[in-house]
C-alpha cells in the first residue's frame, strides 16, 4: 500500500477515535479508566496532533533525546505505559515512552513485576475487569512501532489475544535490545535514544509458509523476535554501541577485584541478573555460575582473528581462578583485569598477551589446547609469548559466566546477554570471513545461527565441526577429524 494511504487512514483512525472519546464525555460518559484522570476535550485534540506530528514527519523514529539518569524506575507511572485509555498514556507519545524503557533495560532494569503488579492492583475493581487486555494492546502497539511504526490488525487478532502478558513483555524486550543503542550528546547531560530500522512485511513472511501447517508456523515465527534478527543489518560500530559487556567492563574497573564473594562485586551483564539469581538458588553447587570472579563471554581479538572457537562457558577450579588469582602481586592483577576488560569492550588484542599472569588464570588451557597446530601452522610452540596464534584464534562463549560443569536451561536464549550474543554473531558471520570452529554443543550452536545462515558457512567451508561429541577443546588431528577440519584450519592459520 503507498505510504500516503497508510497516512491518510492512520489520521482517519487516531482522528475518529479521538472524537469518539471526546463526544462520549460531552454526554457524560466515560470511556474506562477516565476516572484517574479525565483528559478534556483540547487535551485529547492536543495529543492527537503529536500523534500526527510523528506520522507526518517520521517513518521510524530517528532519534529521542532523553536526560541521564541512574535512577531506573520509570519516570510515569505503570498506568502510562499500559492504559491507552487514561490520560497518563495520552500525554506522552509512544516513543518517548518506549525509550524510557528501553534506557533502563539496557542498564538491566526489569519491569514486568511492576507491570503485573499494576495489572493485579487495577483488576480487583470490576470497572477494570479488561485491564489486562489493554496492558497487553499496549506491548502490542509498541511492539509493531517497532516492526512497523503502525499499529497492525495482525497485533490485535493474535499476538494479543494467544500471548500472555509476560511472553508480550519478552517479545517487547527482545525487539528492543536488538533495534536500541544510544549515544551522549555532550549537552547538559543529553543521551540520543537510537532504534535501528528493521522493518517487518508481514504479507512476504506469510508466503514462506505452505500445507496444512502454515497458518500455524506463520504465527509461531512472528511471536519471536527471529524476523528481527534475520533481517538488522549490523556494523562494527553498532555491534560496540549495543554491547553491554562494557558495563560489566566498567564495574570491573571499579571495584578493581579479579575474586570477591561480596553480592555487590556481582559482573553480570545488565538483565541477566534474575534468571543468574534463580537458576543458582535452584541448581547443584557444580552447575552454578560463579559471578564474582570476571565473566569470559569471549577472548582474543574477536573482530579481526582468523578463526573464531565456539564453545559453551569458561570453566571454573577453585583453585585456580580463585586462588592463583588471588596470590598474584598488584601489578600482575591490574595486568590481568586490565586484558579481561579490553575483551569485555571488544578492544582485545590476542587470547595471552606479553604478561604471564594472563595465561596463569586459566591454568595454561588454550596454550596446552594448541601445542599442536602451534607447530603445524607457524612451527612455534605455544609456549612462546606473543605467539600468533593467540592473536589469530578467539572464541566465543554460549554464555559467558564460570561454573564448574554446565549445564543448559532453554531460559539462556531468551537472556539479554545472549541477544547481544546472537548479533555478534550474525555480525561476525555475514561481515567478516571468518573460519568458526564449533568445538562444544553444536546443535545449541546451530540454533543461534539459524538454518539458512549455518547452512551458508558450511557451504563455503567457514564451520568446521568435530564430527563427535567428546568434551575435549584439544584441537589436534585426533579431535578435529570430520572433513580435514585440522589441515582446513592450519591452512586458516598459516596462510598456505
Amino acid at each position: 500500500m503507498p505510504h500516503g494511504c497508510v497516512l491518510y487512514r492512520t489520521l482517519l483512525y487516531v482522528y475518529g477515535v479521538r472524537l469518539l472519546r471526546c463526544s462520549f464525555r460531552r454526554q457524560g460518559h466515560s470511556f474506562l479508566g477516565a476516572s484517574e484522570g479525565e483528559a478534556s476535550d483540547n487535551a485529547e485534540f492536543h495529543a492527537f496532533f503529536i500523534d500526527f506530528y510523528l506520522i507526518l514527519t517520521l517513518k521510524f523514529i530517528d532519534m529521542i533525546t532523553l536526560t541521564h539518569t541512574s535512577d531506573l524506575e520509570l519516570p510515569l507511572s505503570a498506568r502510562s505505559y499500559l492504559d491507552d485509555c487514561c490520560h497518563e498514556y495520552q500525554s506522552t507519545d509512544a516513543w518517548t515512552k518506549i525509550a524510557h524503557i528501553a534506557y533502563r533495560i539496557k542498564r538491566g532494569a526489569n519491569f514486568l513485576q511492576e507491570f503485573v503488579e499494576d495489572i493485579n492492583r487495577h483488576k480487583v475493581d470490576p470497572a477494570y475487569s479488561n485491564y489486562e487486555y489493554l496492558a497487553k494492546r499496549s506491548l502490542g502497539y509498541y511492539i509493531e512501532l517497532l516492526r512497523t511504526n503502525e499499529e497492525q490488525d495482525i497485533t490485535r487478532f493474535y499476538l494479543i489475544d494467544k500471548m500472555s502478558f509476560p511472553a508480550l513483555y519478552q517479545l517487547m524486550v527482545e525487539e528492543i535490545l536488538y533495534r536500541y543503542w544510544e549515544e551522549d550528546l555532550y549537552n547538559d547531560n543529553k543521551v540520543g535514544c537510537h532504534f535501528d530500522k528493521v522493518h517487518y512485511d508481514y504479507d512476504e513472511i506469510a508466503k514462506r509458509y505452505t500445507g496444512e501447517n502454515a497458518t500455524k508456523e506463520f504465527f509461531k515465527y512472528i511471536s519471536t523476535s527471529k524476523e528481527t534478527l534475520r533481517n538488522i543489518d549490523i556494523t562494527s560500530y553498532s555491534i560496540k554501541m549495543k554491547n553491554g559487556w562494557e558495563h560489566v567492563s566498567n564495574k570491573i574497573g571499579y571495584i578493581n577485584k579479579v575474586w570477591s564473594e561480596q553480592k555487590e562485586d556481582e559482573l553480570i551483564y545488565p538483565g541477566d541478573e534474575t534468571f543468574i539469581h534463580q537458576f543458582n538458588e535452584n541448581t547443584e553447587s557444580k552447575y552454578q555460575f560463579i559471578v564474582g570472579v570476571p565473566p569470559m563471554p569471549f577472548s582474543g581479538n574477536l573482530l579481526k582473528s582468523k578463526v573464531v572457537i565456539l564453545t559453551l562457558n569458561p570453566g571454573y577450579i577453585e583453585s585456580v581462578n580463585k586462588d592463583k588469582c588471588i596470590q598474584m602481586d598488584p601489578t600482575e592483577k591490574k595486568q590481568l583485569l586490565q586484558l579481561m576488560r579490553e575483551a569485555l569492550q571488544l578492544h582485545g588484542l590476542a587470547i595471552y598477551n606479553e604478561y604471564e599472569c594472563s595465561r596463569v588464570q586459566g591454568d595454561h588451557y588454550w596454550q596446552k589446547s594448541f601445542a599442536k597446530i602451534a607447530m603445524d601452522a607457524y612451527g612455534k610452540p605455544s609456549s612462546e609469548k606473543n605467539h600468533p596464534i593467540y592473536e589469530d584464534i578467539a572464541f566465543l562463549q554460549l554464555i559467558g559466566y564460570h561454573s564448574e560443569k554446565f549445564k543448559y536451561s532453554t531460559k539462556i536464549k531468551n537472556l539479554p546477554s545472549s541477544i547481544f550474543n546472537n548479533l555478534l554473531v550474525k555480525y561476525l558471520a555475514t561481515k567478516t570471513d571468518k573460519t568458526f570452529l564449533v568445538l562444544r554443543s553444536e546443535n545449541l550452536w546451530k540454533e543461534v545461527f539459524g538454518d539458512d545462515l549455518w547452512n551458508k558457512l558450511e557451504a563455503e567451508g567457514r564451520i568446521i565441526t568435530k564430527g563427535h561429541k567428546g568434551m575435549s577443546q584439544a584441537i589436534t588431528r585426533g579431535n578435529i577429524k570430520k572433513d580435514n577440519g585440522y589441515e582446513k584450519l592450519v591452512k586458516v592459520l598459516s596462510g598456505k
